[in-house]
């Protein structure tokens, strides 16, 4: 607020205006989340800052009208150590079985680079759930190959992640509950506010039934050449589980991200924030229905 020569008060009328705008508008996100917003983050944060992991920071970025860039779906999908720790273990048993066909030689990489991002995480005294999660998978499918001896097996976690969460995502759409739809009203502060906006329901659906369909494909290609390494002369078929996992992985996954980001950027406002911004204009409530 300043005052003008003649000493009028200048700027009340505004501010005015903006408190009454405020009240009928419907925020996106919490006010816990606005303000984690405003702070800097680390440049290379794997953690996910919203609910759902990647799917809410996607649904986060697309329905606050964050423009697309190379740098926000990169940290959709984790930043450069979340892509690291996804990629290098797959990657570094790939290339060790090529080399020596041996499934228990080959899993001693991973399994000491997971060992490695564990002691690196609890040195920067990350939470104990970020800590282990990352090193949970390839914990197991070390497991799973140093227990049986063969290749193929060190992929069986995987599967287990695609079928639970392809089942877990047309469960939600089968119930009403579209998970797109559950992070959107997670992050406005009303679980229930979105499903009384039919298009807004409609695209939560159609976008939770696209990313089921990420993890089916993952199945429905990877699967058969996981049965196929495990007869006799499967060595090719572990190769190509290999690299199907690579192309499938981290690739696919921000193919999905960057579609399901364009979808919700485009969508128009809520009908209740277009009731609340009229009311908001107008100077005047809107009556109820």
């Amino acid at each position: 607020m300043s005052r003008s020569e003649d000493g009028r008060v200048e700027g009340s009328g505004e501010r005015e205006e903006d408190r009454a705008a405020s009240r009928h508008r419907t925020p996106l996100t919490p006010p816990s989340a606005r303000a984690d917003s405003d702070k800097d983050a680390p440049a290379e944060s794997a953690e996910p800052a919203t609910f759902g992991g990647a799917l809410g920071r996607t649904v986060r970025a697309g329905m606050s009208g964050e423009s697309l860039t190379g740098r926000g779906v990169l940290d959709a999908i984790g930043g450069w150590r979340g892509v690291a720790e996804t990629l290098v273990p797959g990657l570094l048993f790939l290339v060790i079985f090529t080399f020596t066909r041996d499934a228990r030689i080959s899993a001693i990489a991973p399994a000491a680079l997971a060992l490695i991002a564990v002691v690196v995480r609890l040195v920067r005294r990350e939470p104990l759930v970020s800590v282990f999660s990352g090193a949970a998978g390839v914990a197991i499918a070390v497991a799973a190959t140093l227990l049986t001896g063969r290749g193929a097996d060190y992929y069986v976690p995987g599967f287990i992640t695609n079928i639970v969460w392809s089942a877990g995502l047309l469960i939600s759409v089968a119930v009403g509950w579209p998970l797109v739809g559950v992070a959107l009203g997670a992050l406005r502060g009303d679980l229930t506010g979105w499903r009384r906006d039919r298009a807004l329901k409609r695209v939560a659906a159609w976008l939770t039934l696209l990313w089921s369909g990420l993890f089916l494909a993952r199945l429905a290609v990877q699967m058969p050449l996981y049965f196929a390494a495990r007869e006799p002369d499967g060595v090719a078929a572990t190769d190509a589980l290999g690299i199907a996992r690579l192309v499938m992985g981290v690739p696919l996954f921000a193919l999905v991200v960057v579609f399901t980001w364009m979808v919700l950027s485009r969508l128009p406002p809520s009908s209740d924030e277009s009731k609340g911004e009229s009311g908001a204009n107008t100077g005047q409530n809107t009556p109820s229905a």
